[in-house]
């Protein structure tokens, strides 16, 4: 897939993930009348979710009608060769609970590499965009880790979910603490991974997450000048399992906490 295709794809890609922003704002404003059902523990989905995805789902078919879509909500295959992977509300419960921290999220994956990631804060109204090759973006402006040096100055990012055992996630926090680490949960993979693409954090690492979750805030870290573990390498795009991502110098300490494994560029 050459160039122009990509920001083809970006461009359309854009004005679909704002909208379906504005429409899950709307509900995020009036959920007190959503109805919320249980897919596990500490695990929620609403109406609000299958709706957005549908929005950006039915705009995708129509702009690009040759791609397969795969979502959190509608399923889909894991196995065309270019395939958009779509969480329509990452941070459901913090959604729910009035939280404003959640987002909309679309990456774009070909033959298993991630070419383009957006994630869409609408509360704050920050895009992040990358593509592969074509730097990383908040609402067009260029953005880069924070090229922090040193751990003690340092903000890591993490995330948990109950699928995952609660003592694997004590064991990193106390690792985080005893390197030094300062340290955020905020309840959003993806959107965690746009602060460290933009330098508010200085690393994320989770043990346990989708291609949904993950897949737009890693390309986005990676065209900010950052390290990110591969997740579809490691777990493919219908797998579950950990990444990090952080800025280059901290990766030792990251991998050493987490047990994670990064690429080298």
């Amino acid at each position: 897939m050459n160039a122009q295709e990509l920001d083809d794809r970006l461009e359309a890609a854009i004005p679909i993930v704002r909208a379906a922003g504005r429409m899950a704002l709307d509900y995020f404003n009036d959920r007190g009348s959503l109805a919320i059902e249980h897919k596990g523990q500490q695990d929620l989905v609403s109406i609000a979710d299958r709706a957005v995805e549908e929005l950006i789902r039915a705009e995708l078919a129509k702009a690009f009608p040759g791609d397969a879509v795969l979502g959190e909500e509608g399923g889909g295959a894991g196995d065309s060769p270019r395939t958009w992977v779509l969480d329509p509300i990452d941070g459901t419960f913090n959604f729910l609970k009035g939280i404003p921290c959640w987002g909309v999220v679309a990456a774009y994956v070909v033959d298993g590499a991630t070419f383009i990631g957006l994630t869409y804060d609408p509360v704050h109204d920050e895009l992040f965009t990358a593509r592969r090759g074509g730097g990383a973006f908040r609402n067009g402006a260029p953005i880069r880790v924070s090229g922090n040096l040193t751990v003690d100055t340092s903000c890591l990012a993490l995330a948990y979910s109950f699928r995952q055992p609660k003592e694997s996630y004590v064991a990193m926090v106390d690792a985080a603490l005893t390197h030094g680490f300062e340290h955020r949960r905020a309840g959003s993979t993806a959107i965690q991974l746009c602060w460290v693409g933009d330098g508010r954090c200085d690393g994320f690492v989770t043990l346990q997450c989708s291609s949904w979750d993950c897949l737009a805030g890693l390309i986005l870290v990676e065209e900010a000048g950052g390290l990110a573990t591969d997740f579809v390498a490691d777990h493919g795009l219908l797998g579950k399992g950990g990444v990090a991502a952080c800025t280059p110098a901290l990766v030792p300490q990251i991998e050493q906490l987490s047990g994670l494994r990064f690429g080298r560029s």
